[in-house]
């Protein structure tokens, strides 16, 4: 869930993914980019030879996307490609890459040393991946290279998060317009899967209007969807393990069986009385905003049953924090008095709250998932 950042050193056997270098090098066979283990599937994707084992062709498609040299901007239709072991090295590959029709000494000036900066999309293997090509010679690429350099000596592929190329950027003289600006913006994605306008306008900044595709805004919807999935699995599986608050004599995962459900556990007490908890999730830290439908805000108001909400943070695949804020409703009963006055005509669907709004507990609950042997 988090993002997969990767700088990528090119070698002359990498380069010969493209047809403007095998041209001038017809000796080349390789044609495409060698994905060093250690990072692509030690710390990427750790189940991928699993996972691609089970696929026609032992092979995982990847849609392609290519940003650069020379600031160049990738094409609005992705070029499909593969990964797939050979013998015991991972590959990004496929057929040869030519430049495009209206830009054809596109990537002439590439040569090995340059850099690819790397991102790659996808849960047990990769379904997509975004490469920003780097050009020690192009003027408009020569202050991000040498940035890169300086910041990741050495290595033939590093893995970096996006703390570490906003410092880059900062402390380097890089060209505002250049696509390198485009790669910031990753915590804002999720809020922006879930609709937020204010994450919107600051990646719309950020990004320095490019803004993104339908097909990152899809797999970005896409994204959102699945913190939320993994979060009530989460839940799911805390409520049914012995670390479960004894005060929870059962539950029932409502939303598993109707997904428009306006709450999606219900809790029954010790004392027979019964609660309704709702997962609010997040890839992101405790201070992400909390989106709650008007149809839960209503349900909360009117149903007689304490509704609780909870958070779970720093959601993984391996587990995810956890805060709770019981019984809401006194927090909501004001913001919709607030809607009364909206002109006729309008509506509100949905609300996002900072977490500071509710009453959270201030104990904080690791939940960590361990797989049954």
């Amino acid at each position: 869930m988090s993002r997969k950042l990767v700088l990528k050193r090119l070698k002359a056997s990498d380069l010969s993914f493209f047809d403007a270098y095998l041209t001038r090098n017809p000796k080349g066979k390789q044609k495409g980019f060698n994905l060093d283990r250690d990072i692509f599937e030690d710390r990427l994707f750790p189940s991928i030879e699993a996972d691609i084992a089970a696929t026609p062709g032992q092979r995982a498609p990847v849609a392609l996307r290519l940003f650069g040299p020379g600031g160049a901007m990738p094409d609005p239709d992705p070029l499909m490609r593969k990964v797939l072991k050979q013998q015991k090295n991972w590959r990004l590959n496929g057929e040869v890459i030519n430049s495009p029709a209206g830009n054809p000494g596109r990537y002439d000036s590439l040569a090995a040393g340059d850099l690819a900066v790397m991102e790659f999309f996808g849960g047990g293997m990769p379904n997509a991946a975004n490469v920003l090509l780097l050009a020690a010679v192009d003027p408009k690429d020569a202050t991000v290279h040498a940035a890169f350099t300086v910041a990741f000596p050495g290595s033939s592929m590093t893995l970096f998060t996006e703390d570490q190329l906003d410092a880059v950027l900062k402390g380097g003289d890089i060209p505002t317009d250049h696509p390198i600006h485009a790669w910031l913006g990753g915590e804002l994605l999720e809020d922006v899967g879930n609709g937020d306008a204010a994450a919107t306008e600051a990646l719309f900044k950020r990004r320095r209007g490019r803004g993104m595709t339908l097909a990152e805004l899809k797999k970005t919807k896409e994204s959102a969807e699945e913190a939320g999935r993994l979060g009530e699995e989460l839940l799911d599986y805390y409520l049914a393990s012995a670390a479960r608050p004894p005060e929870i004599a059962s539950y029932e995962w409502t939303a598993y069986v109707n997904a428009v459900s306006p709450f999606d556990f219900l809790l029954t007490l010790a004392d027979a009385s019964l609660r309704h908890a709702d997962a609010k999730s997040t890839t992101g830290p405790f201070s992400n905003p909390i989106y709650l439908s008007l149809a839960e805000i209503r349900h909360a108001l009117s149903s007689g049953v304490s509704y609780d909400i909870y958070r779970l943070y720093n959601v993984k695949d391996g587990g995810a924090m956890l805060r709770v804020a019981r019984d809401i409703a006194g927090h909501l009963a004001p913001v919709v008095a607030s809607l009364q006055s909206l002109p006729a005509g309008v509506k509100v669907d949905s609300l996002s709250f900072g977490p500071e709004y509710f009453d959270f507990d201030s104990a904080v609950t690791n939940i960590e998932y361990v797989e049954e042997t």
